[in-house]
């Protein structure tokens, strides 16, 4: 018996694969020849989800907006519905504006569902550098069977039971460090990329408690942590892609070469903000940009804003 399945092939699987505590998993991916070049050896690579039916966790480490299909494949060519599901993509889905917990409830409403998130680029963890998650879950027991699963040897995980607020900092982040990215291009300096960070995590926690999220979440791993790394580097794609839109290159010609989570949920994101009466005007700005508008225009009526006060 296979205990578990990363679901996915590019660079956060890979990182996955390192950090597991033995080789008892399988990675599902869409071409066996194409990700063998990816994986050592040892790991087993299957393409059929038929093949998971005696897995019990399943690691969805793919886009987030493939998940859906991806879940709705894994239901017809498998008769087990014991899967845990490990949440390791950072997004909200398209059109509906669902959190990833949610896309699996529609599709196995009866599943434990458990969210791996922090401050991790794929890189340093495949280099063995030492990293540190958090594993949010209602039920603290299924956390720890999951964090079982993973080596404590340089990969240290906390735990929390907030699966919104886990999943909502991660999403959120990667749209604040296009902003960020965009800061970079223009050269407006380290004091501007320091008040977005700020701003930042306050419309996240401001959208977070609407939602339902606790507080306390956005100042661990999963917000603060997760928002300062990826706004603070450019190995974050999402920061990659503001400074090069910064500095003039086509968005359309950008995102064909990397899979990108800011833009992917910007849209969800604002929505969001929209059902739930919290401004966000980072996020909005952003958005602006992604469809086309002027840069050095939204950031123009961005700082143009009243004054207000801070919280």
């Amino acid at each position: 018996m296979t205990k578990s399945c990363i679901l996915g092939s590019g660079s956060w699987a890979h990182a996955l694969s390192t950090v597991f505590a033995d080789n008892n998993f399988v990675i599902k991916c869409r071409n066996v020849r194409k990700a063998s070049s990816t994986f050592k050896n040892n790991v087993q690579l299957i393409e059929k989800f038929a093949l998971l039916n005696d897995s019990q966790y399943i690691f969805l480490a793919i886009p987030s907006q493939t998940l859906r299909k991806n879940l709705i494949n894994l239901k017809k060519e498998t008769s087990s519905r014991k899967f845990v599901f490990v949440i390791c993509n950072k997004g909200v889905e398209k059109k509906t504006n669902k959190l990833m917990s949610e896309v699996i409830v529609d599709i196995f409403p009866n599943n434990r569902v458990v969210v791996l998130s922090g401050p991790n680029f794929s890189s340093e963890l495949i280099a063995g550098k030492p990293s540190a998650s958090v594993l949010a879950s209602e039920n603290k027991k299924i956390s720890k069977s999951v964090a079982s699963l993973l080596s404590p040897n340089k990969f240290r995980i906390y735990f929390n039971n907030d699966i919104i607020g886990t999943q909502l900092g991660g999403a959120m982040k990667n749209v604040i460090a296009i902003a960020c990215g965009l800061i970079k291009g223009k050269n407006l300096g380290e004091n501007a990329k320091a008040a977005t960070i700020a701003r930042g995590i306050s419309e996240i926690v401001k959208l977070g408690m609407k939602m339902g999220a606790r507080r306390n979440t956005f100042y661990g791993l999963s917000g603060i942590g997760d928002l300062t790394l990826t706004c603070s580097s450019m190995k974050s794609r999402n920061t990659r892609f503001g400074f090069y839109i910064a500095k003039g290159e086509k968005s359309i010609e950008f995102k064909e070469n990397y899979v990108l989570e800011g833009v992917d949920s910007c849209d969800s994101i604002c929505n969001l903000g929209e059902k739930y009466n919290v401004e966000l005007p980072l996020c909005n700005s952003v958005r602006k940009i992604i469809n086309g508008m002027e840069v050095d225009k939204v950031i123009s009526n961005l700082l143009s804003r009243p004054l207000q006060n801070e919280n």
